[in-house]
């Protein structure tokens, strides 16, 4: 018997289930170096994740803010997005949203990849 139906409930699900195991490896010691940084020394727009939601869940909202400057807004972005995605009458206002984000996402990774960029991970 499926107790859960919703297919939603079900992969976001496993997705937090995966992330809180990946913070639970890296609190005990395990850390994971970023694929992309190790192969090519550039930060990618991920690369201070888990230090900066080990930061948030540490109150410390200015070192979050420091690792991953993207992660915090990343919730606004996302509300934006399931918003827009809502009303299907008009996708044209969807498609632009994503594709500012894609223009985001490439400046915050060119910019915190600058010598001396604040935007840096520690």
């Amino acid at each position: 018997m499926n107790v859960i139906k919703s297919n939603f409930v079900k992969q976001y699900g496993l997705l937090g289930a995966l992330g809180l195991s990946y913070l639970a490896l890296s609190a005990l010691g395990f850390g994971f170096r970023c694929p992309i940084h190790a192969l090519t020394g550039f930060y990618c727009p991920g690369c201070g994740i888990t230090r900066a939601v080990r930061a948030l869940l540490n109150g410390d909202l200015p070192l979050a803010f420091h690792n991953n400057s993207l992660l915090l807004a990343a919730p606004a972005l996302m509300g934006v997005g399931v918003l827009l995605s809502k009303y299907p009458k008009n996708r044209m206002w969807l498609y632009l949203f994503l594709t500012l984000l894609v223009i985001v996402v490439i400046t915050f990774t060119v910019l915190r990849n600058q010598p001396g960029s604040q935007l840096a991970p520690l």
